[in-house]
């Protein structure tokens, strides 16, 4: 009997549509950040994507966990770090 070939890649199927959407208030809890500051996020040039349902704003939670982590920053080279040691000159 053959068998059909079968794909060896998974893709993530969530069972419900929606599964992996957040709306912006429970969005803004789970990042611990006020709702006007995702609003804004949302609203920069290159800011967190989202897609609109009716009047429902709706975060794909894998989408915008790729955004923040494209938005991480390295500390800057040129900056001296003070050692814990340090003292400042008394005047």
């Amino acid at each position: 009997m053959h068998r059909p070939a079968v794909s060896k890649r998974t893709v993530h199927m969530p069972e419900k549509l929606l599964d992996d959407f957040l709306d912006l208030d429970p969005f803004a809890a789970e990042v611990k950040r006020h709702p006007r500051t995702v609003r804004r996020w949302l609203d920069q040039p290159r800011g967190l994507p989202y897609t609109r349902i009716g009047n429902r704003i709706l975060i794909h939670i894998p989408t915008a966990r790729e955004w923040m982590l494209g938005r991480m920053r390295n500390r800057n080279p040129r900056t001296k770090r003070r050692s814990a040691g340090h003292q400042w000159p008394s005047s």
